[in-house]
């Protein structure tokens, strides 16, 4: 069995995407984050929309060739799990999202600063980009973003909903338990601890933003909360 490692941003996909490529290094594969010009002018949220649809069908692509083991940013497709992807396993790895939301934003500060973007988390808070980050989870498995959809009921049982026609489903809050059910699917005893993309402190959530957040971030508690209780969890 193949397995499919939909890895959402600062989940710690990075070290357990590692660990797994490492077991099916004959036959394995990532989701490039530049496969070609999906910029729609004046449109972010197009914009990244239109990059996600192209993972996908790159997704797809791998999968038709064969390759066993594919881990990358890429949106949950259910026509692609039911068709080319049937055959492999399909996990990821969740976290809190009121910690991912901040531990996304320091990265970004980090690693992609730009000019516009608030130099204060209080400040970003008020941005568009706030939401988008905030919904991850939202994005990933039902395919939109808070401001993008006029029903988030909706849209977060289409989430959960995916989620639970996933094989495993991890928190990272507890990595020893999904990393040896994640072994398990991959056919060996046991898979190596790989630390990657680690950030240089720990991530703290602000007491006084924490309200705050939590509101931005209630679609992907929501979805957290759901996808934790369910019988594949780690």
């Amino acid at each position: 069995m193949g397995i499919v490692y939909i890895h959402v941003p600062k989940c710690g996909g990075s070290s357990f995407g590692a660990a797994l490529r490492l077991r099916f290094a004959a036959s394995q594969a990532t989701i490039p984050l530049d496969l070609g010009p999906a910029v729609v002018a004046g449109d972010r949220d197009r914009s990244i929309e239109a990059d996600h649809a192209l993972r996908v069908d790159e997704l797809s692509r791998l999968l038709d060739r064969g390759t066993a083991c594919i881990a990358g940013h890429v949106r949950y497709d259910a026509a692609v799990h039911a068709g080319p992807g049937r055959d492999h396993a399909w996990v990821t790895l969740l976290r809190d999202p009121v910690e991912r939301f901040v531990s996304h934003y320091l990265y970004l500060q980090r690693r992609h600063p730009e000019p516009d973007r608030p130099a204060t988390l209080e400040a970003f808070l008020e941005t568009p980009d706030a939401l988008r980050l905030s919904s991850q989870y939202l994005f990933y498995f039902a395919g939109t973003t808070q401001h993008r959809t006029d029903d988030a009921a909706a849209a977060i049982r289409r989430a959960c909903s995916a989620l639970a026609a996933f094989d495993l489903v991890g928190d990272l809050a507890r990595p020893r338990p999904f990393l040896r059910d994640l072994a398990r699917l991959a056919g060996v005893p046991a898979l190596p601890w790989l630390p990657r993309n680690r950030a240089p402190r720990q991530t703290t959530v602000p007491p006084a933003l924490r309200p705050r957040i939590e509101a931005l971030c209630a679609a992907d508690l929501e979805i957290h909360a759901a996808a934790l209780g369910l019988g594949r969890a780690a």
